[in-house]
């Protein structure tokens, strides 16, 4: 995977839902903008369909980490 701007959708996905699988103990769905090559901002939702919160996430060319959450 080169960038965030090029890559698979499905692949992008994959790595958001690996990402916060392991931080999260449950969420309904999340909702992705891709920000630039390196950067994305994930907004996740609970059952309620209710925003839980956001977070921003950065590429390191392997995986997603965490930078901020709002």
């Amino acid at each position: 995977m080169i960038d965030l701007m090029h890559a698979d959708w499905d692949e992008i996905e994959e790595l958001i839902e690996d990402t916060l699988n392991e931080r999260i103990r449950t969420f309904k769905y999340f909702d992705y903008f891709i920000i630039n090559p390196k950067n994305v901002l994930v907004k996740i939702y609970d059952d309620n369909d209710k925003l839980m919160f956001a977070v921003k996430m950065e590429f390191d060319g392997k995986k997603l980490e965490v930078i901020e959450v709002s």
